[in-house]
Parts: structure tokens; C-alpha cells; sequence
């Protein structure tokens, strides 16, 4: 029994991956929570595109909450040990996060190439955006309730005298040709169409942005405004108008690249696990050292895909990093208010006029907060 346990003990590579692990998780939750709060704090953040980028960290947020762990485990200990209920519930929510994440990038791509290649027809409406939010969900639920219900745990066939739950295995009760059948149902309805559908829409979506020298759509409102007024005199300075359509233009294809980079991390961290499947179920996979650290890096991959996603956010949208930035110092200030005021409670009134106090002033234009130390004894207008 000991060696059971011995083989089970992490190696070194396995203490790795758990590193690995432990830092997409805590940049998971703190960064998919910071989308979250972004958009919610921001009015103007509440756009369209927005509302489907806060459904996709919400379901990278709780995947990672709920998912990571037990599958780390799993991974590393060959062994589920949290018993059938949690073998449905985890995998169950893990298959629903992959398919809201795959219909909601794919509802983004459609939505943005119908304003930007046919902006005259284009309507934006949040309403909207959270129907098609709650019909993601509604059909990501639905589409996995075949994998819950065989869902099962299988314990470890031997001939021991005693009975264990070492390798026990959360796994379907399906045979294998059902099971590779479902998986490649799974395979093309959300991979491979998704992506063949996002690949077209940011093609022509990136060929209308880039080839053109104004907002599309712009030009025919532009040259119904110079018909009703009396237009500008050749040789005379560009009106602020064109100045504010080339920064419109430049914000939206920035927009648009970071929702390209976006798609390109999603089929890049998936690729490894579904071409680790097709080997699995073509029986071209050979059993050895080196698949099992393929095996471990592609499941990895799936959720540093959760988890990359805020960083694309903050190094390709100025809306974004401003607002993390605001999110943490609204953040860091709260926590030096509640020390502050657990100090004051905690300090005899006595002592109170010889300890440093802290005023905070509260910058309501940007929403910083500043720190000014200030002695009891000093007046106002003499701090230095």
C-alpha cells in the first residue's frame, strides 16, 4: 500500500506543473474579476462587445474556481478522490465553460463584422447582446447534459485483497466507439466551425478596417452633411470631423486586433488537447513518459486560456488597463481605510494624539485615491 502512496507523491515535474497551476489560478480569478469589475463600474465600458467579453471572464472565472483544482489533483495523482457527485458536476461545468467560451467568441466575430462591414444596418442594443448572453448559456447547458448523466466513477481493477480509491477514475459509461463519436460531434460543432466561422468574419473584418481611410458607413453621412451646408473651401485646415473619424478608425482597429488575438490564444491552447483526443481514438498515441507530460501540458493550456484573455485586455486596450488600474487603487485604498480604522479602534484615546493619522483625499475627477500622512499636531495647509 505504502508504494501506492509513493507512486502517487508528486515528482519533481509534477511540483512544477502544480506551480504552473497555482499562478494561472490566482491570475485567472484576479483578472477575469477585474474584467467584471471594469465594465460594471464604467458606464461607457457597457457596450455591446463588453457585455459578451464579461459573460466569457465569467465563465473563465468560475471554471477556474471550480475546475482547476480537482483536476490538478487528478492530473497529478491519477486518482479522482471527490467522489461521483463532484465527477459530474466538475467535468459537467468544465464542458459548459468550453462551450459558452466557443459560442460566445463566435457571437463577438458575428456581431463585429455586421457593424463594421454593414454599419448603416447595424443597431447596437445591450438588450440584445444579454438575450443572446442567456441563449449562449441556455444551449451550453443543454448540449452537456448527455456527458453528465453517463458521467461515473470507475475504480482501479485488480486483484488487491483490500479495497482503495487509488486511481479511481471520473469517466463515461459509454463505449468507446460512442464516446469517440460524441467527442467528434464536439470537435466540429465547437472548434472547428467556430473557428471557421471567426476566421471569415475578422477577415473581411480586418479588410474593410484597413483598407479604407474612414470609418465604413461614414462616408455616405459625411457626403449628405456637405450637401446640407455650405462644406469647407479647397486648401482650407481638415475639419475636427475627419480629425475624430481617423481616431474612431484607429480605436477600432485596435478593438479589432485584440479580439483577433483573443480567438488566435483560444485555438492555440485548445489545439493540443484535441489533437491529443484524435490521437487517443485513432490508436496512433503511444503510452509513454512523453505523452503523459503532453497529456498534462494540453489540459495546462486549457486553463491558461482562462486566464489569458485579461492580460490580451490589458496590453491591447487603453479602456481596459485604465480601469484595472482604478479597480486596484480603489482596492488598495480599502484596505489601508479598514487597518486604519482597526488601529483607531484598537489604540487607547490617550495614545490617539501621538500616532500618525492618515487623511485620504479623494480625487473625484479620476477616481484615485492619495495617502497624505499628517501629524495631529500639524495644521491644516502646513503639511510639507
Amino acid at each position: 500500500m505504502q508504494y501506492l502512496y509513493d507512486y502517487i507523491y508528486p515528482s519533481r515535474s509534477e511540483w512544477i506543473l502544480i506551480a504552473t497551476h497555482c499562478v494561472v489560478f490566482i491570475t485567472g480569478l484576479v483578472g477575469n474579476a477585474l474584467v467584471c469589475i471594469a465594465v460594471y463600474t464604467n458606464y461607457s465600458m457597457r457596450t455591446v462587445t463588453n457585455v459578451y467579453i464579461v459573460n466569457l471572464a465569467i465563465a473563465d472565472f468560475f471554471v477556474i474556481l471550480i475546475c482547476l483544482p480537482p483536476s490538478v489533483v487528478w492530473d497529478v495523482t491519477e486518482t479522482w478522490f471527490l467522489g461521483e457527485s463532484m465527477c459530474k458536476i466538475v467535468l459537467y461545468f468544465q464542458s459548459i465553460s468550453v462551450t459558452v467560451s466557443v459560442l460566445t467568441l463566435t457571437f463577438i466575430s458575428v456581431d463585429r463584422w455586421y457593424a463594421i462591414c454593414f454599419p448603416l444596418r447595424y443597431r447596437t442594443k445591450i438588450t440584445r447582446a444579454i438575450a443572446s448572453v442567456a441563449f449562449i448559456w441556455i444551449v451550453a447547458l443543454i448540449s452537456d447534459v448527455p456527458e453528465f448523466l453517463a458521467l461515473t466513477l470507475k475504480p482501479m481493477n485488480s486483484k488487491l485483497r483490500y479495497e482503495t480509491v487509488l486511481f479511481t477514475q471520473c469517466q463515461t459509461t459509454w463505449d468507446i466507439e460512442t464516446e469517440k463519436n460524441f467527442y467528434i460531434v464536439r470537435l466540429v460543432t465547437l472548434y472547428i466551425l467556430p473557428l471557421f466561422l471567426m476566421t471569415i468574419a475578422y477577415f473581411k473584418i480586418v479588410r474593410v478596417l484597413w483598407k479604407s481611410e474612414t470609418i465604413p458607413g461614414h462616408r455616405e453621412s459625411r457626403n449628405h452633411h456637405q450637401y446640407t451646408t455650405c462644406g469647407y473651401a479647397r486648401g482650407s485646415q481638415m475639419p475636427a470631423s475627419n480629425t475624430s473619424t481617423m481616431g474612431q478608425l484607429r480605436a477600432r482597429r485596435k478593438a479589432a486586433k485584440m479580439l483577433v488575438a483573443v480567438v488566435i490564444m483560444f485555438a492555440v491552447c485548445y489545439a493540443p488537447v484535441h489533437t491529443f483526443n484524435i490521437m487517443r481514438y485513432t490508436d496512433t498515441l503511444p503510452h509513454n513518459e512523453l505523452t503523459s507530460i503532453f497529456s498534462l501540458l494540453s489540459h495546462w493550456l486549457c486553463y491558461a486560456n482562462s486566464a489569458i484573455n485579461p492580460i490580451i485586455y490589458n496590453f491591447m486596450s487603453g479602456k481596459f488597463r485604465r480601469e484595472f488600474r482604478n479597480a486596484l487603487e480603489k482596492c488598495r485604498c480599502a484596505r489601508i481605510r479598514v487597518e486604519d480604522r482597526s488601529l483607531n479602534h484598537s489604540t487607547p484615546a490617550s495614545r490617539m494624539n501621538n500616532t500618525m493619522q492618515t487623511t485620504f483625499v479623494e480625487n473625484y475627477g479620476n477616481g484615485h485615491s492619495t495617502a497624505i500622512p499628517m501629524l495631529n499636531n500639524e495644521k491644516k495647509g502646513q503639511i510639507t
